[in-house]
């Protein structure tokens, strides 16, 4: 199969037991030394008793470097390091491993295969490449044995985790996929209805605490990159690679994990199998941004796919913390979905990064959440933690089938403000730690009450550039006591007790470097009213 071209069976076809031919299909990993790739072969042994067969990698696995002449793969059985002659390629065996229905969150159940271990049809299994480039460089590979076909199930246990992968010469569905071992299907283990796609996209060694990497995430309601290295400036972009969004269609030879809701079977079946080229419904997960895919963490546009028109409203979030993390989190609106945790609609947080952004669900954390609609008092909890103090940033990434002037906010409840979002990236300092119970989304600035406070209405405080002023209008003539300017470090940089009821004052404050500050107004009577602005340095 040259390039795109795919092998389609569909629902009731056969292959027949006895056929002894081979099917020969490319796939492309990193070629970099230190990066894994998440595989899957769409091929088994070939032989003329069974189908669907248990292989090693150097039963189906070649070197596609010349793809119109594929040869046999070096595997290394000692050392770590592979290496390129030529256009011959050796791979270290030591970084093939499975996760074949483990603990979840274990570490040390990764079962290690190296070239010597059986895999099952279905199975996902990691793997480095030769070091014939970089981490945006290509290496090709050809998979060459008796193709896949039909049901292909495997066991999972309730909790655990399991790495598979598309075992078959076309793409497959991710959305039938998920449906079909959903728990509504009679006599199957239900899966969480959310797969995950390793990206690994940084590092530069073979130290696990060295890796830089993360899983992107798709179900239902959609897909999200992995979290990335970045910086906390949006308007400077990321500092790491370019990331690539999980789509609808999983190519051939991409592996990825399910979660076992409840103990049964995963299935794989021609139901799933559609032909689609790799492109921005179809992406391969692994750290080469010289693909189709044309999402990059930042303000973006939706990639115009016709074939696959989503018309569902979706609200995809950035945060860019204070120590370059960045997370995108995706909001869809979908009828089948509610704010209570929903069977893949909502995304769980598979791996958590040193600073991270997440949906807070019924108490646990998520970086995909549907809901069925969103109301003006529509509140949705965040949840934020940092390993050390600094700025962070909220931004909108991107916007896919929303109304003109449809109004979004932060809101920061430890600041009482309300920011909206539309109109600018959300800045704030955090000392390092975790907070739950901090920040929310909200479309409406009064729904969590703010505006009850009658200083509201009564009073109206900013900062004027142009004279470099406080100024105070007070048409209700409330009686202030003080007023009070902070940094976004939480720093007084100004106070004055005014004790005045003036319908109008000024209070002269200079030298004020470009950023944003806090004024907190108090009154005689104890009532407080923080008001959040913009000062540029004239």
């Amino acid at each position: 199969l040259n390039g795109e071209s795919q092998l389609i069976q569909t629902t009731g076809s056969d292959l027949e037991v006895t056929s002894s031919g081979l099917l020969e299909k490319d796939q492309q990993g990193t070629a970099d030394l230190y990066t894994y790739n998440y595989l899957s072969s769409p091929v088994g042994v070939s032989n003329i008793t069974s189908n669907n067969n248990s292989y090693t990698l150097p039963d189906v696995m070649r070197n596609g470097t010349l793809p119109a002449s594929p040869n046999n793969i070096t595997f290394l059985t000692s050392g770590y390091d592979g290496s390129v002659s030529g256009t011959n390629i050796s791979i270290a065996d030591y970084w093939i491993w499975k996760f074949a229905n483990q603990p979840d969150d274990d570490y040390t159940a990764w079962q290690h295969v190296r070239s010597t271990g059986t895999l099952l049809a279905g199975e996902g299994y990691t793997m480095k490449g030769p070091g014939s480039g970089g981490i945006s460089d290509d290496q090709n590979y050809a998979f060459l044995g008796k193709p896949n076909n039909a049901d292909i199930t495997l066991n999972i246990t309730a909790g655990n985790d399991y790495l598979v992968g598309n075992p078959y010469p076309s793409a497959i569905d991710a959305e039938q996929f998920i449906l079909d071992n959903g728990s509504q299907i009679a006599g199957s283990g239900a899966t969480t209805g959310t797969l995950y796609f390793w990206e690994h996209w940084g590092g530069g060694s073979h130290n696990l605490s060295e890796y830089l990497g993360g899983y992107g995430t798709y179900n239902l309601s959609g897909g999200t990159p992995s979290a990335t290295l970045g910086t906390n400036d949006p308007d400077v972009g990321t500092g790491g690679t370019p990331l690539k969004t999980p789509g609808r269609y999983i190519p051939v030879g991409q592996g990825f994990f399910v979660i076992g809701e409840s103990t049964g079977t995963i299935n794989f079946n021609n139901g799933q199998r559609v032909f689609q080229k790799e492109g921005a419904n179809s992406v391969f997960m692994e750290a080469n941004p010289n693909g189709n895919e044309t999402f990059v963490p930042g303000r973006s546009v939706t990639p115009i796919d016709n074939s696959d028109a989503d018309t569902r409203m979706k609200i995809r979030l950035g945060f860019n913390s204070a120590n370059t993390l960045r997370r995108q989190l995706l909001l869809t609106v979908d009828e089948n979905a509610s704010l209570n945790i929903d069977w893949g609609y909502d995304g769980a947080l598979y791996e958590s990064q040193i600073d991270d952004l997440y949906w807070m669900i019924e108490g646990e954390k998520y970086t995909i959440q549907g809901t069925n609609e969103i109301l003006t008092e529509t509140v949705l909890p965040l949840g934020v933690h940092t390993s050390s103090e600094g700025m962070n940033v909220i931004t909108i990434d991107n916007l896919e089938n929303v109304p003109a002037n449809f109004e979004i906010y932060v809101y920061d409840k430890e600041l009482e403000i309300y920011h909206d979002l539309q109109d600018s990236d959300y800045e704030f300092y955090m000392p390092g730690g975790e907070y739950l119970e901090r920040l929310f989304i909200v479309f409406n600035p009064e729904v969590l009450g703010i505006d009850d406070n009658e200083l509201t209405t009564a009073l109206n405080i900013h900062y004027l550039n142009e004279i470099e002023s406080i100024v105070l209008v007070n048409p209700a003539n409330k009686t202030i006591k003080s007023i009070e300017m902070f940094n976004v470090l939480g720093q007084s940089i100004y106070s004055i007790d005014v004790e005045t009821n003036s319908d109008y004052a000024e209070y002269k404050v200079s030298n004020l470097s470009t950023g944003t500050y806090i004024l907190q107004i108090k009154t005689v009577n104890g009532d407080t009213l923080p008001k959040k602005v913009w000062v540029e340095k004239m």
